[in-house]
């Protein structure tokens, strides 16, 4: 993303912050020793670990109820898929 945005002539200083509805993942990120409930996960997801301890990402959490990314990768609810919307500032233009 850092790429993308430098490509473009915008220079990020600050951490990317990647919005995560699971604090077992945002625990297990923040804690550098590799312990008998991790050691099952595959050495190449440890990536996104190894960029919060370096500060290029901010892992913080949001709840699943306002949990953007879902309107992509999920069937969901019209309700829920209106609030989503909103909240990305996707709007329904008016006919003509």
């Amino acid at each position: 993303m850092k790429q993308i945005m430098k490509d473009l002539g915008i220079h990020i200083t600050e951490p990317i912050s990647v919005m995560c509805d699971n604090t077992s993942t945002i625990n297990i990120s923040k804690n550098l020793i590799m312990h008998s409930r991790t050691k099952h996960i595959a050495i190449r997801y440890h990536f996104l670990k190894e960029k919060v301890v370096e500060g290029e990402v901010k892992l913080e959490f949001v709840p699943t109820s306002e949990q953007v990314a879902d309107i992509f990768t999920k069937p969901l609810p019209k309700e829920c898929f209106d609030y989503l919307r909103k909240k990305l500032g996707v709007v329904t233009l008016p006919k003509h």
